[in-house]
């Protein structure tokens, strides 16, 4: 009885082993899916010191028989990787850094199956090494400044960093390499025409790749500047209302700034000394003129007022991009001009516009429009300004100074 009822099983049994055999064979001569073996923490261009801390991960369909590894082409041993076999796994690893040589590396990770077809997978890890201590000093020990002009603070890094910024009048501006892969940083702070005359501490945050940070201080010092007066102008009533018809509200107009300036690049699109957009007969209004009118009351005129034979040609002061070119209540028709690094020009009150669209990238010294007394403007005059960041600065300076 009892061998009557085994029987069946034992053949039962027999299949399946068979059937398991069967199928293991079959896979072993089959499979041909690339094995998945990846390392975890060493990114692709990622930079390191140090003591590293990765590890070699799987989750692949065959075991794998074996994983070599290699850094510049010498032998990365890890333990545990050379006969693995498994199909997952989760090995750690430790990378001293400090036995490297300094920048470039090249990690390569070969994996190979247990399959008949012996299936390989390779990766290769580019990464640099930077043990080296951030080092950072300002090439400027003192700082003075006046009202109304543009403060430029230049450091020196001994090394590319991330990460750089300059505090100071409770307000953070991004500093930029002087030219392209300098080591020589650089930022520009426009100091409001009516920013307290005192000395100010500012702050500079620096940060490498690696994470390293240094701190510097250093003290500058904002000149009083007496700003001239003016009594006001008259525009009469009937022209704003005409202008009113046709312009759009310059709400509307700091709105659009505001976008752009989020949008400015982070690199100069300027080369050299900015130019005087058009022939100056006089500059009927200087930069920071206190004045007082029936419709502002009493403001500083943040930019100049320039005189010249009326319609004549109004060109692009520096290389920029065209972001606004529209007719507005207040500044007529108007362009301006990102150069890029939150630096802008503006020119207000153009009789026409040069044919030039927004988006169009323009010289120094090419026509954007033509002199004129549209918007709020008693008398033919361009309105010329240059803004950092939002803030009017003194044009002038930058006509004289190359930043």
């Amino acid at each position: 009885m009892y061998q009557r009822y085994m029987r069946p099983v034992v053949f039962v049994f027999l299949g399946l082993v068979g059937l398991w055999v069967g199928s293991s064979l079959f896979s072993y001569f089959t499979y041909n899916i690339v094995p998945d073996v990846r390392i975890e923490g060493l990114e692709q261009g990622g930079v390191y010191k140090g003591t590293m801390h990765g590890s070699i991960h799987a989750n692949t369909g065959y075991k794998i028989a074996s994983v070599s590894i290699t850094i510049d082409d010498k032998p990365f041993e890890v333990e545990g990787v050379r006969s693995v076999r498994a199909k997952e796994f989760s090995i750690p690893f430790e990378l001293d850094t400090t036995e490297l040589s300094q920048g470039r590396h090249l990690l390569k990770i070969e994996s190979v199956d247990s399959s008949y077809n012996a299936n390989r997978s390779s990766e290769q890890i580019e990464f640099f090494v930077d043990n080296v201590p951030l080092k950072a000093a300002f090439l400027q020990q003192e700082l003075r400044v006046d009202q109304g002009r543009t403060l430029h603070p230049k450091f020196k890094v001994n090394k590319t960093v991330v990460n750089a910024k300059v505090k100071v009048f409770s307000k953070t501006y991004d500093c930029y390499p002087d030219t392209e892969g300098s080591t020589v940083y650089e930022s520009f702070i426009p100091i409001d025409c009516e920013q307290s005359s005192d000395e100010y501490i500012m702050s500079l945050d620096v940060t490498d790749k690696v994470g390293n940070t240094v701190t510097l201080a250093n003290a500058i010092k904002i000149n009083e500047v007496s700003f001239p007066k003016q009594k006001g102008f008259y525009v009469p009533p009937e022209k704003l209302n005409d202008e009113k018809e046709i312009s759009m509200n310059n709400k509307i107009l700091s709105e659009a700034l505001e976008k752009w300036l989020s949008n400015s690049p982070k690199n100069k699109l300027w080369s050299g000394p900015f130019e005087q957009p058009t022939v100056v007969r006089r500059i009927s209004t200087p930069y920071g003129e206190i004045r007082i009118t029936p419709e502002k009351g009493r403001y500083l005129h943040r930019a100049i007022d320039i005189v010249n034979t009326p319609k004549s040609v109004v060109w692009a002061s520096q290389n920029g991009k065209v972001i606004i070119k529209d007719r507005y209540l207040m500044t007529g028709n108007t362009i301006v001009l990102d150069h890029g690094l939150g630096v802008f020009t503006k020119y207000f009150h153009l009789d026409d516009f040069a044919d030039i669209e927004v988006g169009d990238l323009v010289k120094k010294g090419a026509p954007v429009g033509r002199l004129g007394m549209t918007g709020y403007a008693n008398g033919y005059h361009l309105h010329w300004e240059l803004t950092i960041n939002g803030v009017p600065v003194d044009p002038l300076e930058w006509t004289k100074t190359v930043f």
